[in-house]
């Protein structure tokens, strides 16, 4: 009976027996890639919920308009990869406080950009881009109170029209009609 033994102990190891000394680091291995793999989808959901957001849109929109941060950085004008700050959004109110990353072929910046949502609006108290050596305010020249310009070239009139009228916010009704909130 020990020969029986011997034989079998020293010539017929089973399969793990024979292959553990591969298989545990490649288990280890594929199990950090796993993780790696779920921290690189969460990241990546988090940066494209922010990237469908309004205020991320308005303020990449408004970078790229401006022929002052155009001449800064030169075109085109990309986005980084992982925006960062927080979006809150609860029925028709929120924040957004957001720093977005952007280049050109001349440079860097970073846009900064803090907002409010009242009755799904939103209004733009900050829309900054900070370069190297200077900030500059998106909108410190529009009227419009962060709104993109329609290009329409009218009267001065006009102008002191569109001016009056672009603080106020609006409601809209029923049925569609928008309605100013100060009683007019």
């Amino acid at each position: 009976m020990t020969r029986y033994t011997e034989s079998r102990d020293s010539g017929h190891r089973n399969w793990w027996q024979r292959n553990w000394k591969w298989v545990v680091p490649l288990g280890g291995i594929a199990m950090l890639a796993l993780f790696a793999a779920a921290i690189f989808g969460f990241v990546s959901l988090l940066s494209g919920m922010m990237r469908s957001s309004e205020p991320y849109r308005h303020a990449l929109a408004e970078t790229r308009a401006s022929a002052e941060v155009v001449a800064a950085l030169g075109e085109p004008i990309e986005p980084g990869f992982m925006p960062t700050g927080n979006i809150n959004i609860s029925n028709d109110e929120g924040k957004a406080d957001l720093a977005i990353g952007v280049e050109g072929p001349k440079g860097e910046a970073t846009v900064y950009v803090e907002a409010t949502r009242k009755r799904k609006r939103w209004s733009y108290r900050t829309l900054v881009v900070a370069l190297a050596d200077r900030e500059i305010d998106l909108l410190a020249g529009d009227a419009g109170g962060g709104r993109p310009d329609d290009g329409d070239e009218g009267s001065a009139e006009d102008d002191v029209d569109a001016a009056a009228a672009a603080p106020r916010d609006t409601a809209i009704r029923k049925s569609g009609a928008a309605k100013p909130l100060d009683g007019d």
